[in-house]
């Protein structure tokens, strides 16, 4: 998830911005392909049809070692708490049958 990417407000980082015009895409494909390219889940979330397709388009370009050097400098320690934070919420609403985390994985690597 790109949530963990500066709490997924990047959309308007200098950076992200710099990349994603250096390869004709938004910010939101730049940070998909950068999911993609670190080995995560990339599930994008929208309502709007226009932005499902546009979504989808990040299999026809590839960031450089540079690009994604660049892109995980943007992952702060504070960002990726309230990663974690939202992911625990997450996965107890989604994942705990009785209320409780027994035997739901909690632990959280960045490797």
């Amino acid at each position: 998830s790109y949530r963990s990417l500066r709490d997924g407000k990047a959309f308007d980082d200098p950076t992200v911005l710099k990349i994603a015009a250096a390869h004709s895409k938004t910010a939101a494909q730049i940070l998909g392909r950068w999911c993609l390219q670190k080995g995560f889940v990339y599930m994008p979330k929208s309502v709007k049809k226009e932005r499902m397709i546009e979504n989808g388009k990040v299999f026809d370009f590839e960031l450089s070692d540079q690009e994604m050097a660049e892109l995980d400098a943007l992952t702060k320690p504070e960002a990726f708490s309230a990663f974690e934070t939202l992911y625990r919420k997450c996965v107890n609403r989604d994942t705990s049958k009785d209320g409780t985390m027994d035997g739901v994985k909690m632990n959280i690597t960045s490797d």
